[in-house]
This record gives C-alpha cells, sequence and structure tokens, in this order.
C-alpha cells in the first residue's frame, strides 16, 4: 500500500469515527488504540454528573443500595488540600505539621449527602479532627443535630500523641471561638468529651470484667474461623435469663456462665441444665454457644468458647500478651 492510499484509508477511518462520535451513546467498553488490549471501562467526560449532588442520598433502613454514577464535583462544592491546610492553621495555629488536610467543604458535603440530620458519624482516622469540625459547623449552620465518634492514635512511636495536642485542640477552638494569638471567631457551640483509652488487655483484665462490660466484650469480638464474616449479635437483657445474653441472625444462642456476683463460672451439668432451660424458654434449638472459664461437662448441642483464651485470640491476643503502655489514643 502506498503513502497516498494509507493516507485515503486514515481520512476515510477518521470521517467513519467523527460520525459516529456525533450519533451518541458512544460504547462503555474501550479495547486501547488497537482495539487489542484488555477491556475497560470508559467513562465519557461528557457523561459524567456535574455540579450540586442531591442531598438525599442517605437510605432508610430495608431500602435497596443506590446506584451512583460517575460524578464530578467543583473546587467550589468540594474544597482544595491547601484550602484543608489554611483552614486548619487559622484554627490552631501554623507549625502543626499536617499537610494532607482534608478541606471543610469536602467533609460537610459527604456527611450532607450520607448522614441525616440526627445521625452519628463515625471516623476511625481523624486526623487534624476535620470531620468532627465539619459536623459541629453544619450543626451550627443548620440547626441540625449531628453527633460524632472520633478516633486518633497520633504517632507515639515518634513522639507525636497530637490526639491530644492537636486533634483535641482545634475541636476545643471550633466550639469555643478560640484562635492563635488571642483572636477570637464565632463560636460553633455544641461540645464533645475526651476520652483516653488505656491499652492494656490481657488474660487478667479479662477475667476481672464485670458482667456488662464481658457481654459487651462478648457479642462485639466474637468470631469463627470457618465463617466468612463475622456474626452480627443481638444482645438479650431480659432480667429473667442468667445465662442468656445474645442471639445471632440464625437465632443461635450465646450464653455466658456467670456466677451470682462473679467471675466466670465454669460449664458443669447443673449450668448446662439451666442453659438448656433459658434455650427453652426462648425457642432457641442447639448449638448453644457457651462462653465459661473451664469446660467441666461436654454436650454435642454445646459450642464451647473457653474464657479468656477466645476473647483474646478474637482480638488477635493469647493469653501472654500485654499492651501497658503510655502510647494516648482517644
Amino acid at each position: 500500500m502506498t503513502d497516498t492510499q494509507k493516507k485515503k484509508l486514515i481520512a476515510a477511518a477518521s470521517s467513519k469515527a467523527a460520525a459516529r462520535l456525533e450519533q451518541g451513546n458512544w460504547p462503555v467498553l474501550y479495547w486501547g488504540v488497537d482495539g487489542l488490549q484488555k477491556p475497560v471501562k470508559k467513562n465519557h467526560r461528557q457523561l459524567v454528573k456535574k455540579g450540586a449532588v442531591p442531598n438525599t442520598f442517605w437510605m432508610e433502613d430495608g431500602e435497596p443500595p443506590l446506584k451512583l454514577d460517575a460524578v464530578s464535583w467543583a473546587k467550589s462544592l468540594s474544597g482544595r488540600s491547601r484550602d484543608g491546610i489554611e483552614e486548619l492553621d487559622a484554627v490552631v495555629g501554623r507549625g502543626h505539621g499536617f499537610d494532607t488536610v482534608k478541606p471543610l467543604k469536602l467533609m460537610k458535603k459527604i456527611i450532607q449527602i450520607w448522614c441525616p440530620e440526627n445521625g452519628l458519624i463515625l471516623d476511625p482516622y481523624a486526623g487534624s479532627g476535620t470531620t468532627g469540625h465539619a459536623v459541629l459547623e453544619m450543626n451550627h449552620e443548620t440547626g441540625a443535630d449531628r453527633r460524632f465518634v472520633l478516633i486518633e492514635q497520633g504517632a507515639p512511636e515518634n513522639g507525636d500523641k497530637y490526639a491530644r495536642t492537636l486533634t483535641w485542640q482545634r475541636l476545643h477552638n471550633a466550639v469555643t471561638g478560640k484562635r492563635p494569638g488571642g483572636k477570637k471567631a464565632t463560636p460553633l457551640g455544641g461540645g464533645f468529651e475526651y476520652r483516653l483509652l488505656t491499652k492494656t488487655i490481657d488474660a487478667k483484665t479479662v477475667l476481672t470484667m464485670q458482667r456488662d462490660e464481658l457481654i459487651d466484650v462478648v457479642l462485639t469480638s466474637h468470631w469463627e474461623n470457618h465463617k466468612r464474616s463475622a456474626p452480627s449479635l443481638k444482645r438479650v437483657d431480659e432480667e429473667s435469663y442468667q445465662y442468656l445474653v445474645g442471639l445471632d441472625q440464625n437465632g443461635e444462642g450465646y450464653f455466658l456462665i456467670w456466677d451470682n456476683g462473679g467471675p466466670v463460672g465454669s460449664l458443669s451439668l447443673d449450668t448446662y441444665k439451666k442453659v438448656a432451660l433459658e434455650a427453652k424458654k426462648a425457642s432457641i434449638e442447639p448449638p448453644f454457644h457457651v462462653y465459661a472459664r473451664y469446660e467441666m461437662f461436654q454436650s454435642p448441642n454445646v459450642r464451647f468458647w473457653k474464657i479468656p483464651d477466645k476473647i483474646l485470640a478474637d482480638l488477635g491476643l493469647n493469653e501472654n500478651d500485654e499492651y501497658n503502655n503510655e502510647d494516648e489514643s482517644t
């Protein structure tokens, strides 16, 4: 093929491609420029939604999941990383060492979309506290009643416990209106509690827990290796049950052998009989998941979980592990 023939062929193909482009309804799958590559989904710029996003993407219980297509937010709606740094500078002063601070606009937009006005927001990696600041600001602006839980360890390995020195300080200044250099801003109001969680967790700690504390740990930490995911356990609070403490999604019962006044008891023939009676009263069929200190009686109806071994294992520890340092986490 001569160069002239190649040019004519390319021109003809280009003309057909342009005509196809004008028709719209472009193909979604794309095999690369040579048509021989691995297919990928192509998001055409003209099909990406732009501008403001609806405010009611959060769903009520039981509603089917929403399918959201590609969305592009203008920077006026989502802010820039530089905005986040400047906002933090204004609240706590420079020198904080954070260079990847999320802008308040972005967090407020996400909260606005996904959380109802009386909802609860959890941020397990609080960083400088942008999420909490955004909630306080939105409550102040709209009269909403959203709450937040922030968790932050900081970087204790570097001697930087900024959960107290930065995260707390930012939220405190946002609530009170205090600013560096004695300046003042509009107080956002509201409030928060700062809690320091220790990292002491060992066999002795588990065995000395009060009944309610131990029930919470059992229901939130329970894991079975043969299942693909952790069961969702619902607490049973009826006072008429001595040992029954929870139910899973399959209706299986979870029992904690607890002597009156404590401590954790053993699974014996007598305690098994009480477990069986409580199961019958609650219309629970075997297997019975029983947490106890020792297994002195065995039954094919029981799946026995030894305390503290089972709890420590579910937490990724063993009976000889002990974490007791001065690192701060909140």
